[in-house]
């Protein structure tokens, strides 16, 4: 299994790299163009379509939070998504994972293996772009008029990895669950999207409120209060209890999955170890 795991790190250190550059580059832009445009921006602040999809224009920490701290993971849910989801039945479209289960491995330590690596390749592209760009905040504080410091840009960005985790999970769980890749990842990239407006719109239409608890995104906070109080450790708790779940059912899906039939659940035979 450490064989396994050492494989699939090796094989994602590239794009891990490439996301993280791509992505401090995307990050530093907004910190650096802040200043040339301040007023346009802050003037924006009470504009009632920029507060229905999140966005806080009132000040560089909200801005930021908007921003950075926000875009980064929605950006990166990309990844995330293509990347889960072609983790098994990818895998199995392609004939690979026929030839490692051929492999003395148990399914749950290839799960296992594959699930480490994900979440490592997204915890560094995030620790690529926590250093970048708090790097960038540090060298253009003469011209920002804020608070916040290298570690709460470096800490707020990597808050997005609880969320990312859950997305990468039940990526992993879809891939193991459905079919084809196709299905797999046409279905979380509708929840993706579908759980980022329900928070949004649940926050500011009354009678969608209740349907608040149910997006992801209500758990991760990209307020100004991100830099000065991080984290909520409630929030926390619930999105690693949703990756942790999404896991359990991967590992059970593809313990029963019938790998290369590419059949719907209820068409498969139960299959042991």
């Amino acid at each position: 299994m450490l064989n396994l795991l050492k494989h699939e790190l090796r094989s994602r250190w590239l794009a891990t790299l490439l996301w993280g550059i791509g992505l401090a580059f995307f990050g530093t832009t907004y910190i650096l163009i802040f200043p040339q445009v301040e007023e346009q921006i802050t003037a924006l602040a009470d504009w009632e379509i920029y507060r229905a999809v999140g966005f806080d224009m009132g000040s560089f920490e909200g801005f930021i939070g908007s921003t950075v701290v926000l875009f980064i993971p929605v950006i990166l849910g990309i990844y995330v998504i293509i990347s889960s989801t072609s983790t098994l039945t990818g895998e199995e479209e392609e004939g690979t994972l026929e030839l490692l289960l051929a492999m003395p491995l148990k399914r749950w330590q290839i799960v296992t293996a594959k699930a480490i690596a994900l979440g490592l390749s997204i915890f560094l592209i995030l620790v690529i772009v926590g250093l970048g760009d708090g790097l960038v905040l540090n060298l253009s504080r003469k011209a920002l008029d804020t608070s916040i410091t290298f570690h709460q840009l470096f800490f707020a960005v990597l808050s997005g990895w609880p969320l990312l985790l859950v997305v990468a999970m039940l990526g992993l769980f879809l891939g193991a669950y459905l079919p084809t890749q196709r299905a797999a990842s046409i279905t979380l990239t509708g929840f993706f999207i579908l759980s980022y407006f329900m928070d949004n719109f649940a926050s500011h239409i009354e009678p969608l409120s209740p349907l608040a608890p149910f997006s992801i995104f209500t758990y991760f906070d990209t307020s100004a209060h991100i830099f000065s109080e991080g984290a909520q450790t409630s929030n926390v708790l619930v999105l690693f209890g949703l990756a942790a779940l999404f896991f359990a059912l991967t590992l059970l899906s593809f313990r029963r999955r019938n790998v290369t039939v590419g059949a719907w659940p209820w068409q498969r035979a139960k299959i042991k170890d």
